[in-house]
């Protein structure tokens, strides 16, 4: 089983280092690491470069995260194929891990859990609990929770490449939940997903080079959402299926409208095709109040369990196991709430 890690690649001179280390120190290590430098103006080639042979090193003008994960594919040659961030960390364990759950089932995609959350110094501290800690969402429709009231980091997955294939890559016309999309054509071309709870993925936050935490990126993000939702429909009903049966799609329709209503940031086109599809009248009534009960459930769970997140997310406090994971990369745990963390530890 050959397995290929793809990595795009944009001005993280800074950390791509860790996040290759962290790939290296795999008890299952791949047989190829592919970064695709996407027009940097920093060192992050030449950093991947100083790693020597075990990472091979593509270039190309800046075209986009979606972009750069399409040239690291059409490059790889692995049956299993893992899309990971520049600037994250893998568990030691991820790759035997979630290899061993695709050979023993027989699977498409190993989905496992990750955790948001900031690196200080010698230490990890999470912004939340771990999502996908107890599993995957209820029920067998991901493709439904995924438009509705879900979403995924497939750099916390495993793919085979086969699948990959049948769902076309990542959209290169997406700027904003290309990795969405990706993952629901996988959906819909037919995949099988199991879930991997041994391991772990570390996803961070607060680095000021990330362009998707930037203020100027909160406004394009919005009109970036709506095109993808849109654009899902689009597939769904190639598929044979129709999101505006669900009541958590039209939600997020509803909702991207108004919040591209009070930024000020819509195109007429955009909006006339939003505004044709969005619910209005006593429906919006009840989005709003849906938001709103959403958002106060949100605030009663974060002061209850130390965590907050709809429940598709299947939250839960982090393991010893995974801690001793995080220990073998060199940080310690550092919660703000040590009770909520370990809770039920």
């Amino acid at each position: 089983m050959k397995l290929s890690v793809v990595i795009p690649g944009y001005n993280r001179a800074h950390l791509i280092g860790e996040t290759l280390r962290s790939l290296l120190q795999q008890t299952r290590p791949a047989e190829e690491i592919i970064v695709v430098d996407d027009g940097s103006t920093d060192d992050t080639a030449g950093v991947a470069e100083s790693f020597g042979k075990t990472v091979r090193v593509i270039r190309q003008a800046n075209q986009g995260p979606a972009a750069a994960r399409n040239t690291g594919f059409a490059a790889a040659t692995g049956e299993f194929i893992h899309f990971f961030d520049s600037d994250d960390l893998a568990a030691p364990n991820k790759h035997a891990v979630q290899l061993a759950a695709l050979e023993a089932t027989g699977a498409d995609i190993a989905l496992g859990p990750w955790v948001k959350g900031r690196f200080v110094e010698n230490r990890f501290v999470p912004e939340n609990q771990v999502l996908q800690q107890q599993g995957l969402p209820a029920g067998n429709d991901l493709a439904r929770a995924l438009l509705s009231h879900w979403s995924v980091v497939p750099h916390s997955a495993l793919f085979r490449r086969s699948i990959v294939e049948k769902s076309g890559g990542f959209p290169v016309d997406l700027f904003v939940a290309e990795d969405q999309y990706m993952f629901l054509a996988c959906l819909l071309a037919g995949a099988r997903v199991v879930h991997t709870p041994g391991t772990i993925e570390f996803y961070r936050l607060g680095d000021g080079g990330k362009i998707t935490e930037s203020p100027e990126w909160a406004v394009r993000r919005l009109r970036e959402w709506a095109r993808f939702l849109l654009k899902a429909r689009t597939a769904c009903l190639s598929a044979g299926l129709d999101p505006l049966h669900w009541f958590g799609y039209r939600r997020r329709l509803w909702e991207v409208r108004e919040d591209l209503l009070s930024a000020h940031c819509a195109d007429a086109e955009l909006m006339s095709q939003l505004q044709a599809l969005a619910p209005g009248g006593l429906a919006a009534v009840l989005c709003r109040s849906h938001r709103q009960l959403e958002r106060w459930h949100g605030g009663w769970q974060q002061r209850r369990t130390g965590g907050r997140a709809h429940a598709s997310f299947r939250l839960g406090p982090i393991t010893p196991d995974q801690i001793a994971l995080l220990g073998q990369l060199g940080y310690v745990f550092g919660p703000h709430d040590i009770k909520h963390a370990l809770a039920h530890h």
